[in-house]
């Protein structure tokens, strides 16, 4: 029995001793579960935010659906509102991104009804896969890839040719068409470094022997070179319109990009009634008008 007592003065002087002792242990425990909730919350909140995301891209039943690149988005927003002029009762929704992003979107079935894509391999994709309506893919629009540093920079590069004397590019990612024209021009001026379409941020930064800064579509590409984050960047010459914190340093020759093409089509939208269909088809006809060319190159665009 005092053998029993005994053991259980040293089990309460051992606990003692621990939490004197151990108060380092049990902060970091406390701080492990601060740390998993607010992950657990974050997490929690960005699938919330991509659910909230999804549901707005589909729950307007009345609307037609343009899912545009996001270097249209002033050509688009201003189109859509000459459009709204004589025609006021049609709602039109606009959804910008890279058009890697867009596609991404369309095949895990968002309510899309028309499709305006930065490069064809994006539009050849959903062709494939039976996302667009047959017989109604048209190359609408011409580009071109430009090098760009903010205005007044003092940077030493002129042009792609020593574009390794920058200490820092900003690019898009490689699924993103502004990015994937990047590395092809890279890639012919620089055959011997093994750039590809491919190539990742990391490889690039590996490659070319710089700070490689990417961006999940071109306007943000844009907006981290205006910020100082790359010295120079690789964007469309459309995105500079009307742009005073920006210069063109370059303009890179399609022989090193390719033809930059701008393919538009409509999308088969299940969730679409024939009202909204028939709606849609004029949208998508009025963009291929006159009209809405002169607007188009009015942004560079060719």
């Amino acid at each position: 029995m005092r053998l029993k007592n005994i053991c259980k003065v040293l089990g309460v002087v051992a606990a003692l001793t621990l939490v004197g002792c151990g108060g380092a242990k049990q902060a970091t425990e406390t701080t492990v579960a601060e740390t998993t909730t607010a992950a657990a919350e974050t997490t929690k909140e960005e699938t919330t935010s991509a659910e909230e995301t999804k549901a707005e891209n589909t729950k307007d039943a009345s609307a037609i659906n343009v899912f545009a690149a996001a270097s249209l988005k002033g050509a688009m927003e201003e189109i859509i509102a000459e459009y709204n002029k004589a025609n006021p009762d049609v709602k039109i929704a606009l959804n910008t991104d890279s058009s890697g992003k867009l596609q991404t979107q369309i095949e895990e079935g968002f309510a899309c009804d028309i499709f305006f894509s930065a490069g064809k391999k994006q539009m050849e994709k959903l062709k494939e896969g039976g996302f667009i309506k047959e017989g109604t893919d048209v190359d609408l629009l011409h580009n071109k890839l430009c090098i760009v540093a903010p205005k007044g920079s003092e940077t030493k590069v002129t042009g792609i040719a020593n574009i390794k004397d920058a200490k820092s590019i900003s690019i898009g990612e490689s699924s993103v068409p502004a990015g994937a024209y990047a590395r092809e021009a890279l890639s012919k001026a620089y055959p011997d470094l093994g750039i590809s379409k491919e190539s990742t941020g990391a490889e690039l930064q590996e490659k070319l022997g710089l700070e490689v800064i990417e961006n999940s579509n071109v306007t943000k590409t844009l907006l981290s070179v205006v910020e100082g984050f790359g010295e120079v960047g690789f964007v469309y010459v459309t995105d500079t319109y009307g742009k005073d914190d920006v210069q063109i340093i370059e303009k890179v020759d399609e022989s090193l990009s390719g033809k930059i093409t701008y393919p538009i089509a409509r999308v088969n939208n299940d969730e679409a009634d024939e009202k909204i269909s028939a709606e849609a088809d004029k949208f998508y006809d009025y963009l291929k008008s006159d009209d809405a060319k002169k607007i188009f190159e009015k942004y560079l665009y060719e």
